[in-house]
């Protein structure tokens, strides 16, 4: 079906790099619905599209193909349009940025769409007006006396009614105004005028803010601010891809895309007299990850050259044959013995301010974990021990028997109180450490805080840019151990995964009954090849994938195969929509896996954690915590990872997706009985990513697809290698500039 349509977002259902999921309902140009049963929209919007944040409350005007899918809620028949737009352009009604910012802000709790868009219908323009001069008789008149001293209570929050007015106008999209509001404050209009190239520090791409530029602001492609700020843009595009710095010539390129190449000489000066970036060797340094990247060498040098022993050796050896009797005694075996290198391990932390602790999965690294830590609490150390995911976090808390947490629950909740000086940091794998973090982390502690990173540069690199682990490693003034001896699975797993850590290919038996094993199919075949296999042993098995969005293989494209072949028939989780006056299908089938994609600490849910639902409730449940507080209303309930049962409320729905497939990032610092990785081309796949999914199982990996693919990737250098970072160098040579 072709469709022409226009449609207000009611819903973000899913975001990612390449694409985002909404649902809408169909509208008329006055913003009503277009029909007493207006229809129901459920859109993949490609990121390509979209040329701006999107957010609940715009409006879009889409072209397009729609499929509709019916089912029945309640009793009746309910028809949602899947619709993947081929044009799509965002309508900017007047007043929507006031009706988001009421609805969503936790400034105003209690106001709700409905009374947002309420208070815009009948007051309109004065709507600004009201807030702006605290009056509250016309706000009372609309949502009552009490709604209306919480929407000025809430105002003087922002207080800049003409700026987010110009926003609007202009262009900008609510999430983008409410960051510049933020950090200008009463002067956000004034700045953008100055400058609206400013607006790329605030995530804006180039195209859209040299479109506002020369539309708004009738600047000439020759202006200083401009040629200045495309070679920033450029520098920004390469932070965003990972790099630190760049070569010259990369610089160069992409500028002369921005710009045209009779502006390259002048932009790369005026950006080096601006101090947008700086220049050394050859190379491009934003100033920013410059400073930051430099500040990360100088706190981690400063604990370099010298020696600072916690206790004597022999201290060290009889903690450890104490520790190797009681392990022996807590396992049931006798002679249990440390490696050498695990004793190596626990020496260096004893010694060094700074040590690294490396090998991959398997080789003892939890274990010399519970050691180093009951050493320190034996030297008197104060220990803060973290990972970057929360369900990392927590696996390193039941291995350890101590309190363990997120560096983003660290940085929260304790770094503002102060560490004291007998500190120890550990930070377990730190391979997923980027810059960012890595700065934030070392800033809060004290010069005296022992630091251990404990990781394996051979896994995936961060998320975010640059370096950390990865870099430190080639640093030869920096104390490391790495461990070799497998010790929790060996054979055919364990061989293979070196063999592709090293860049060889390994020999892998085209049968699914092998512990490690590939299936060769074509590109269309591995969708099915992935569920036929995951339907032998669905308790025991995880599919993990290189992409959440993209192709057949994806997480989203298997998740909904897997739901369409074995939960078509099961109860579906149903929301209630205030809008449409009945429950609508949010997507998930009652018995589905599921993961939770962010960290919900209210609900002692981590980013990462896998569950399945377990129960769904025909009425929402009140939910009444420990304190007697209201906890919101249980719509279902999940069985996560860790054994424990708890609600989904709307707060959590919006963090879970489907689970029959994950991304091998989501899985990464996972273990799982048995695994199938579905192999193709996609811009991610490396060595590193293979090697990460192999060593997520116990028992057995199958894995599927192009093996052709699978090999070049394996034989080519990893992704991680080709990242420009300079913390190394800085590290090594104290460089500065």
């Amino acid at each position: 079906m072709n469709d022409v349509v226009l449609v207000r977002i009611q819903r973000i259902r899913r975001r990612s790099a390449a694409a985002t999921v909404f649902s809408g309902i169909a509208i008329n140009e006055d913003g009503s619905r277009a029909s007493e049963d207006a229809l129901q929209y459920a859109v993949t919007l490609p990121s390509s599209l979209a040329v701006a944040e999107i957010e609940k409350g715009q409006w879009w005007f889409l072209r397009g193909n729609s499929v509709p899918t019916t089912y029945m809620v309640d009793g009746y028949q309910v028809t949602e349009h899947r619709f993947v737009p081929s044009n799509a352009e965002l309508r900017r009604p007047s007043g929507e940025h006031i009706v988001q910012l009421l609805s969503t802000s936790p400034a105003f709790p209690g106001i709700g769409e409905v009374k947002a868009r309420r208070l815009w219908e009948q007051l309109g323009e004065k709507l600004y007006d009201c807030l702006d001069r605290m009056e509250i008789e016309p706000l009372s008149a609309v949502v009552g006396t009490e709604t209306a001293q919480v929407l000025l209570d809430g105002w003087r929050q922002y207080d800049n009614a003409d700026a987010l007015r110009w926003f609007q106008h202009v262009g900008l999209d609510l999430r983008l105004s409410r960051k510049i509001l933020d950090v200008y404050g009463t002067n956000a209009m004034d700045c953008v005028r100055a400058d609206p190239y400013r607006l790329l520090a605030f995530g804006m791409s180039w195209t859209a803010a040299d479109t506002l530029a020369q539309k708004h602001f009738d600047i000439a492609p020759d202006d200083e601010r401009r040629l200045a700020a495309a070679v920033e843009a450029v520098m920004y595009h390469a932070f965003d891809a990972g790099h630190t710095c760049c070569e010259r010539g990369e610089v160069e390129e992409a500028l002369a895309k921005l710009v045209g190449r009779s502006f390259l000489a002048s932009a790369l000066t005026l950006a080096q007299e601006h101090h947008c970036v700086l220049v050394n060797a050859g190379r491009f340094h934003a100033l920013g990850p410059y400073i930051i990247e430099q500040r990360v060498a100088e706190l981690l040098r400063c604990r370099l050259g010298s020696e600072n022993p916690l206790t004597n050796g022999k201290d060290v050896e009889d903690y450890l044959s104490r520790f190797e009797q009681e392990e022996a005694s807590e396992l049931g075996i006798s002679g249990f013995k440390f490696s050498a290198a695990q004793c190596d391990a626990v020496f260096a932390v004893a010694k060094f301010p700074l040590a690294i602790i490396t090998g991959g999965a398997g080789v003892g690294k939890t274990t010399v974990l519970k050691v180093v830590e009951g050493l320190l609490e034996d030297c008197g150390q104060q220990i803060y021990a973290m990972a970057l995911s929360g369900r990392a976090a927590k696996r390193l808390a039941e291995a350890t028997k101590r309190t363990a947490m997120t560096i983003a629950g660290f940085l929260r909740n304790v770094a503002p109180r102060g560490l004291p000086n007998n500190s120890a940091l550990i930070v377990d794998e730190a391979s997923m450490l980027d810059i960012l973090l890595a700065h934030r982390l070392l800033t809060v502690i004290p010069e005296s805080c022992r630091i251990i990173f404990i990781g394996d540069p051979y896994q995936l690199p961060p998320i975010g840019p640059g370096l950390t682990l990865h870099a430190l490693v080639s640093v030869s003034a920096v104390p490391r151990v790495e461990l070799t001896e497998t010790q929790r699975f060996g054979g055919v797993i364990a061989e293979g995964a070196l063999a592709i850590r090293d860049g060889r290919w390994p020999s892998m038996p085209h049968i699914s009954s092998a512990a490690l094993a590939f299936l060769p199919c074509t590109a269309d075949q591995i969708s099915t090849t992935v569920l036929n296999l995951y339907v032998v042993d669905p308790a025991n098995t995880q599919v993990l994938t290189f992409t959440r969005q993209r192709g057949a293989a994806s997480s989203r494209s298997l998740n909904a195969l897997c739901q369409r072949s074995l939960a078509a028939t099961s109860p579906r989780l149903l929301l209630w929509s205030d809008e449409r006056e009945r429950k609508e299908d949010t997507g998930f089938r009652l018995g589905e896996p599921v993961l939770c994609t962010r960290n919900l600490y209210k609900h002692a849910i981590q980013n990462g954690s896998l569950g399945h639902i377990d129960a769904i409730e025909e009425t929402p449940k009140p939910i009444i915590g420990t304190n007697g507080e209201s906890m919101g209303l249980a719509l279902a309930w999940v069985i996560w990872d860790d054994g424990e049962r708890r609600p989904v409320t709307e707060e959590v729905l919006d963090a879970l997706e489907l689970g029959y497939a994950v991304t091998v990032h989501k899985a990464q610092g996972s273990q799982f009985p048995r695994v199938v990785v579905p192999v193709y081309a996609a811009r991610n796949l490396d060595r590193t990513m293979l090697y990460t999914a192999i060593t997520r199982a116990k028992q057995q990996v199958i894995l599927v697809g192009d093996i052709n693919v699978a090999r070049r990737a394996v034989e080519a250098l990893p992704y991680a290698s080709l990242r420009r970072v300079a913390l190394a160098e800085m590290m090594e040579t104290n460089a500065c500039l």
